[in-house]
Order: structure tokens, then C-alpha cells, then sequence
């Protein structure tokens, strides 16, 4: 299974890239033009300015990177990509929770 360590630098780096899609000012372009195009309610623009909906996407894709790239490097069995369905929204939920720690508001 994941080591302690390389589970704790998945948490970090997918509440890292939640934070970049979600908040940081580098894709403010990106969700204006999100939100331009198929209005300020849609569930696409939530999809891009809520950090736990887009959190969940965002570590959709980075658990799956790193179990992949962890079973191809023979640091753990394949058979471990079982795991997937019940970690990736663990680690969802840990990263929207650190971001909720920061004091911002869900918008």
C-alpha cells in the first residue's frame, strides 16, 4: 500500500492544485471566462470557483497519477490500484479540509 510519506505529498500537492484551479489569481482568467461563457450559476463555473467540488476532480487525477506512477516504479504492488475508489475521495476531503482551514469561504 501507499507509504505515510507519499500519501502526505499527494494531500499537500492536490490541495495545491485545487488551491491554483480554484482561488489563486494565475486562473482568475480561466474561471472568468468559464463563468462568461455559461453564466455566474452554472454547475461548470461552481465546478471552477468551489475548491471542494473542483478538489475532488483534481484529486481524481492526482491519485491516479501517483498509484500508477508508484506501481510502475515497483514501490508498490499493481494489485494496489484496487484501492483507487476509496482513497481518492479521502484524499478529496483532506485537501478541501486544509483549504478550509485557510479561512476562506466556499463561493
Amino acid at each position: 500500500m501507499i507509504t505515510l510519506a507519499a500519501l502526505i505529498v499527494l494531500v499537500l500537492a492536490t490541495a495545491r492544485l485545487t488551491r491554483a484551479v480554484s482561488i489563486d489569481d494565475i486562473t482568475l482568467p480561466l474561471r472568468l471566462s468559464i463563468g462568461k461563457r455559461f453564466g455566474g450559476a452554472s454547475k461548470i463555473y461552481e465546478l471552477v470557483v468551489c475548491y471542494w467540488c473542483s478538489g475532488w476532480w483534481v484529486s481524481a487525477l492526482t491519485t491516479g497519477y501517483t498509484l500508477i506512477t508508484l506501481a510502475a516504479i515497483g514501490q508498490i504492488p499493481w494489485i494496489a490500484l484496487l484501492s483507487y475508489p476509496l482513497l481518492f475521495p479521502a484524499v478529496a476531503y483532506a485537501a478541501s479540509w486544509i483549504l478550509d482551514k485557510e479561512g476562506r469561504e466556499v463561493s
